[in-house]
């Protein structure tokens, strides 16, 4: 199995896992099952449309929130997608939910597979 097949294997296993949570929780308890998403560089690289190199960088300057664990650097979906927020969000009051949010950002990289 390559990596590719690894990873859209993961990320339909997701989409089936976020459909039954849909059905089955309320926004609150997706919301708390999001702060266990990690991501992994090229994850979070992908996900903001940047180069793997760029999130190293912010890694290495401290300017993204992240983690390591057993010598790898890992980041919370939640702690990113709030990340890319602006500091002064004058249209939070209009902004889609987290869960949204996350559903919109994953069809979005689906989308942006696909065309690769």
């Amino acid at each position: 199995m390559n990596a590719q097949s690894s990873y859209d294997d993961l990320e339909t296993l997701a989409a089936d896992v976020a459909m039954i949570l849909a059905h089955q929780l309320e926004p609150k308890e997706i919301l708390r099952l999001q702060q266990l998403v990690f991501l992994e560089v090229d994850e979070v690289a992908h996900l903001l449309r940047v180069k793997r190199k760029t999130v190293q960088e912010w890694v290495s300057d401290d300017k993204i929130p992240y983690r390591k664990a057993g010598g790898h650097v890992l980041f919370l979906l939640s702690e990113i997608l709030q990340w890319t927020l602006p500091v002064k969000d004058k249209h939070k009051a209009d902004r889609l939910t987290a869960a949204r949010s996350c559903k919109l950002a994953a069809s979005r990289l689906a989308a942006t597979r696909e065309r690769e």
